[in-house]
């Protein structure tokens, strides 16, 4: 099981591809290997997991009714444009072109640890995100971690 700390920015290729950094190559577990599943994520991000990461994930998708309407249209946009990715040898991931234009990314990523998986920003959506918070850190902290 990996755990994905920290943030690092780096470009996107012209075929939308996306350095995983070293430090998060490092972490994987034996059985994940170099696999990931990519899908789209909340807000304006592309969530990249482990593929040991994701079996846990679908195990928790698959034991919600998908005759609930709400589980069914989370499922299907969810996993609408997902892939399957191998790191290359230069350790990228190719992003899918839809994916690509949900999060708004360009020219230039961060790849963010999110402890089970990993996130890809535009830096500028990212900050936007960050300032758009009614909330602080301190008050999440105070409800989260008690």
């Amino acid at each position: 099981m990996a755990t994905f700390r920290g943030s690092y920015q780096h470009s996107i290729d012209h075929k939308g591809r996306v350095s995983i950094p070293a430090r998060f190559r490092k972490s994987l577990s034996g059985r994940a290997s170099a696999t990931f599943v990519i899908v789209r994520g909340l807000e304006t991000c592309v969530a990249i997991y482990p593929q040991d990461e994701w079996k846990r994930m679908e195990e928790r998708l698959r034991s919600r009714s998908f005759y609930d309407e709400t589980n069914r249209r989370f499922l299907r946009t969810m996993t609408m444009d997902s892939d399957d990715a191998t790191l290359d040898a230069q350790g990228r991931v190719a992003i899918p072109p839809r994916l690509l234009a949900h999060a708004r990314l360009t020219k230039e990523a961060m790849v963010n640890g999110v402890i089970d998986h990993l996130e890809i920003w535009d830096p500028a959506q990212f900050e936007e995100y960050l300032k758009s918070s009614s909330r602080s850190y301190e008050d999440m902290a105070g409800e989260l971690l008690l």
